[in-house]
């Protein structure tokens, strides 16, 4: 047997959102919540995380150089011309 813990969140959604749902869950005979589970739980594992291990710029910082000065240590100025 699974045991599983669930905590009482309030979360904050718009109108039109939530009838959505709602008109969802009637139809597939489950509550919002469970709906809102099933969701969440169905995401593919690389849309779960937004933030990228490594941030890319931060990957590649120190490594540029621009006749013969560090690049990355005025990288606004390379970038944007500022």
């Amino acid at each position: 047997m699974v045991r599983c813990s669930y905590m009482g969140r309030t979360i904050t959604v718009p109108d039109e959102l939530y009838e959505r749902l709602r008109r969802e869950a009637l139809r597939s005979k489950v509550s919002v919540e469970s709906l809102i589970r099933k969701r969440l739980d169905s995401r593919p594992k690389s849309s779960r995380s937004r933030v990228p291990e490594v941030d890319p710029i931060l990957a590649i910082a120190g490594t540029c150089h621009s006749r013969g000065k560090l690049a990355s240590k005025d990288i606004d100025k390379h970038l944007y011309g500022t």
